[in-house]
């Protein structure tokens, strides 16, 4: 009789058996997290721009004017009390011009810088309601490349800033 010599390629009982997938069930749960998280994401940004509105809309007609008067320049105007936890905090209307580098260098031109000031003030009289304010700010500032900016700034009670426009 032949015998047959026991060769372990041949036996089948060795060789890993593939299984079957494992089947992952998506979670309903999952799919809410996902949303909720999308609708946190667009309320937030929502209540960052009512809020954002709500802060600069006071100030849309005097930055229209502003620019109309000096296209070549961004201007930003914001009101309100500096520090309003203090309550001898005055109220106070900062006007911000970055002018482009066509424009005069405003720390160098004082005289210039002086003239900006006062026709700011005078666009100021004519779009914004001043009686609210004590103290008026004008920033002049020129970003150049490379280099620090350039500043020019001045702040005065409106009395003072009536005073300074009215001829002599």
């Amino acid at each position: 009789m032949i015998s047959a010599a026991h060769n372990p390629d041949d036996d089948r009982s060795s060789v890993p058996q593939e299984t079957p997938p494992v089947r992952v069930r998506s979670s309903p749960l999952g799919k809410w997290i996902v949303a909720g998280m999308l609708l946190f994401g667009f309320s937030i940004v929502g209540a960052l721009w009512l809020y954002w509105d709500s802060y600069t809309r006071p100030f849309r007609p005097l930055q229209a004017a502003i620019r109309a008067q000096y296209p070549e320049t961004h201007p930003y105007v914001v009101g309100g009390r500096v520090k309003s936890h203090l309550n001898n905090s005055p109220n106070t209307l900062r006007i911000v011009l970055q002018q482009s580098l066509k424009d005069f260098n405003p720390e160098e031109d004082e005289k210039a810088s002086l003239t900006r000031a006062i026709e700011l003030y005078r666009i100021a009289q004519q779009h914004q309601d001043l009686s609210q304010y004590m103290d008026l700010e004008i920033h002049l500032v020129q970003r150049v490349p490379e280099q620090p900016p350039r500043q020019w700034s001045l702040k005065l009670p409106l009395k003072d800033w009536a005073d300074l426009t009215t001829p002599k």
